[in-house]
Parts: C-alpha cells; structure tokens; sequence
C-alpha cells in the first residue's frame, strides 16, 4: 500500500474513536467495542508512523490504547474479559508506558476461561504481565512457564520460547527465538494475504508491524538482556524513544 492511503486510515480510525468515545468513559460499552477502540488507536499510530516515521506520534497513540483498557479494566465486574484477548496491554508496553502496562496487568483476570479461550494463549499473556507485578507475584514464572508447555501437548508455538529467554535472562536464545517467531508470523501474514483474509487496513498497518513482537523486545530490554537491532516487522524507528508519562484522563484528549 502506497502512503496516499495512510491518511484515510488515520481519519476513519480517529474519527470511528470519536464516536466511540463517550460510551468508554462512562463505561457503556462491551469487551467488543473496546478492542475495537483500542484496535483503531493501534492502527493510526502504525500507519502514523509508516507516513512520517515519527515515533512519538506512534507511541502516544498506542500509549491511548493501553489506558482506554485500563480504564475499561476498571468499570467491569470480576472477573473480567478474557485475558488472552488483551492485546491493548501489548499496546502499552510497545509504546514503553510501562506504568499503563502494570494498571492494565493488576486489573486483568487471573484465572483461565476454560472452553472460551485456548489455555496457551492465557498462559502467554498471563507471562509477560507478571513483569508489572510486584516480585512475591513474578516468582512462580517458572511453573507457569512449565504449565505453558504442557498445554501445548507437544505442539509447537515460537512465543515459548521467547518467553523461555526471558525468564533465564539469555539474550542470545531471546534473539534466536524472535527471528524465529516472527519469521513464522511473516509467513502466516503472507498467506492471509494471498487468500485476501487480510482487510486492507490491517495488511497496511497491523500485519506489517509486530506491534506483539516489539512488546517482546522492550520487555527484555526492561530485564536487560542485550537485544538484536534490527528484526523482522519492528521498524528500528519504533524502538527510538519511549512514552511519556500520561495523567489519569489525558488518553480522552490527546488524540481528539
């Protein structure tokens, strides 16, 4: 997609929002409608970034996403929406605002919906957010790591062992494992665009920017494991810099 398109992409994202925006803070509306919310802010910081290469513009708007759900977090009856499904939170720690990361991870479910999400997925998400616990509740990331395995009886997923690196602190295996995860993604992206299972905005922002892969990074570099430059759909530009700090309410403003 040529970069005349970008601009439609931010307009109908931020202008979707705009809509949307009253029934998120009062708190009106469904898990649906805040992935969607959060999902439109995803998009025009990608393709805000692929326009201007801009990075702080990119990190603000995915730093929005992250507290919108935060914000979401707060207003739902336990025990909440399903965890594997919260994608903002990857948002949050791509965009380096680890303190919108820590709300979102204290806020979320703790407990696998069994039948409506695969065990794997949960165990994934439930990893990464132990890094913005306190240090009594980050302790059991090896068992959790093992139970991950078990559930996947055998069967292979890349982000293990990403996830593995991580936790021994070994940056070389982290690395390896990356190229490896998001080779495997590419390839996946790829073949979703050759059965046109890909809408255009996603092909132009969400599928050419590992927003999940780049969360990876900047949580190993947050554990201080020495991080390759240059990986596959991580634009080096969007590691420059991080998040400022955001005030309560500011991601209903910032934006509009």
């Amino acid at each position: 997609m040529t970069s005349e398109f970008l601009p439609v992409i931010i307009t109908n994202a931020l202008d979707e929002n705009r809509e949307l925006l009253p029934s998120v803070v009062k708190g009106q509306i469904d898990f649906k409608g805040i992935l969607t919310f959060c999902r439109n802010f995803r998009a025009a910081g990608i393709a805000t970034l692929f326009l201007g290469g801009e990075p702080s513009a990119f990190q603000q708007l995915l730093q929005c996403s992250g507290r919108a759900f935060a914000h979401f977090l707060s207003t739902v009856t336990p025990p909440g929406p399903l965890t594997s499904k919260a994608q903002p939170f990857f948002d949050a720690v791509a965009a380096g605002d680890f303190e919108g990361a820590s709300q979102i991870a204290h806020r979320s479910r703790r407990t696998w919906a069994q039948g409506e999400e695969y065990e794997e997925d949960y165990l994934f998400v439930t990893f990464c957010m132990q890094y913005f616990t306190s240090e009594a509740e980050r302790t059991p990331g090896e068992a959790l790591l093992q139970r991950y395995e078990a559930a996947l009886q055998s069967s292979e997923d890349l982000r293990l062992p990403a996830c593995q690196a991580l936790r021994q602190g070994d940056s070389r295996a982290f690395n390896e494992a990356m190229r490896l995860f998001l080779a495997e993604r590419g390839t996946r992206m790829d073949d979703r665009r050759m059965r046109a299972a890909l809408s255009v905005e996603e092909a132009a922002t969400e599928a050419a920017l590992a927003v999940e892969g780049l969360a990876l990074v900047r949580l190993a570099e947050r554990a201080g494991l020495a991080t390759e430059g240059d990986f596959l759909h991580i634009p080096s530009v969007a590691r420059e810099g991080s998040a400022h700090s955001m005030a309560p309410d500011a991601w209903q403003r910032l934006w509009n």
